[in-house]
């Protein structure tokens, strides 16, 4: 992948396309967004590009130093990962601060990717600053946050920021289906739609979110069914986990509830699930159910508590 095939955020992109071809980078480059907007991704294209070989087209993806980076053997790339425990404390950042002043083995430059900076303690980043306030030549500093407000005023400052933002559920839907080419476009569509057009979120629903909201809505449609209290309050309070779980769980019990008000007036469905509950509720029921499940939609959309959210849940369905 090169900077011009980066999804959206047309306008970074295009800067960042000029100061590589013009070989002005940056010393210090901070790449901030939301979890899933592409941050590693971008990070990983610009280290590449800063070891490529190539006199034309950078990064080329076939010189040596594009290989190395891709298959992450590259020696004047180093790479500290704040999700690895003991990567970014201040002994860390002052190893790499020594390391910077010894020339590239083979590269241009000698690239530092510092990857989830989100807690990165202040002692560390002053650590950090002492070395981005005079850098050595030929020595690049890409961190990652999700936002640059995490990190101090003066490594900021000393930084160019790129801040990125989904591309949208249209364009994130065409990208994700190309790499889901056998799911079904309506459920990559309506997982784009529940991620807000954030592509990193959308491929993990897909990759295993989405089975895991289906089950559970089963069980709490099941649970609401059969009158079983006790099981529903387990299941609503499953949603617990994260909000965009819970959002995609309700979208599905949603989904199942119109069903069940087509199963309730004879109409044919092809859930099963939908065809047992219009079978043990009434008509009058199951309406109640679909729309306390539509006013439970409406209220996950605000800063409700996950836990206050899953109880009260239990408490609408259970009185449907």
């Amino acid at each position: 992948m090169d900077l011009k095939n980066f999804v959206s955020n047309e306008k970074v992109i295009r800067e960042l396309t000029y100061v590589v071809e013009s070989g002005n980078i940056p010393h210090a480059m901070i790449i901030d967004g939301a979890k899933g907007t592409g941050k590693k991704t971008l990070a990983k294209i610009l280290a590449q590009s800063c070891v490529c070989l190539s006199e034309s087209s950078c990064p080329c993806g076939e010189c040596a130093g594009c290989v190395k980076a891709l298959h992450g053997t590259h020696p004047d790339i180093y790479v500290a990962d704040g999700n690895i425990p003991g990567s970014l404390t201040i002994d860390s950042i002052r190893t790499i601060r020594t390391d910077a002043y010894i020339i590239p083995n083979e590269a241009p430059r000698k690239v530092y990717l510092i990857l989830d900076c989100d807690k990165m303690q202040p002692a560390s980043q002053n650590a950090l600053l002492k070395i981005l306030e005079e850098p050595p030549k030929n020595v690049v500093f890409i961190l990652t946050v999700t936002s640059s407000n995490m990190l101090l005023q003066t490594v900021r400052s000393r930084s160019r920021v790129y801040t990125l933002y989904p591309p949208g559920v249209e364009q994130t839907a065409k990208y994700v289906e190309e790499i889901f080419p056998d799911k079904d476009k309506e459920e990559i569509l309506s997982a784009a739609r529940l991620n807000d057009g954030n592509i990193g979120k959308t491929i993990a629903d897909l990759e295993s979110g989405s089975e895991q909201a289906k089950e559970l809505a089963d069980s709490i449609l099941k649970a609401v069914t059969v009158g079983k209290e006790y099981d529903l309050l387990i299941f609503t309070g499953k949603l617990s986990e994260s909000r965009d779980f819970a959002a995609r769980v309700m979208d599905i019990l949603f989904e199942d509830a119109a069903e069940c008000i087509k199963a309730s007036i004879g109409m044919e469905t092809n859930l099963e699930a939908a065809r047992v509950t219009a079978g043990k509720l009434s008509p009058s029921r199951v309406y109640k159910l679909a729309e306390n499940i539509g006013k439970a939609k409406d209220v996950l959309k605000t800063n409700v508590n996950l836990n206050f959210f899953g109880t009260w849940l239990c408490a609408m369905l259970r009185n449907s």
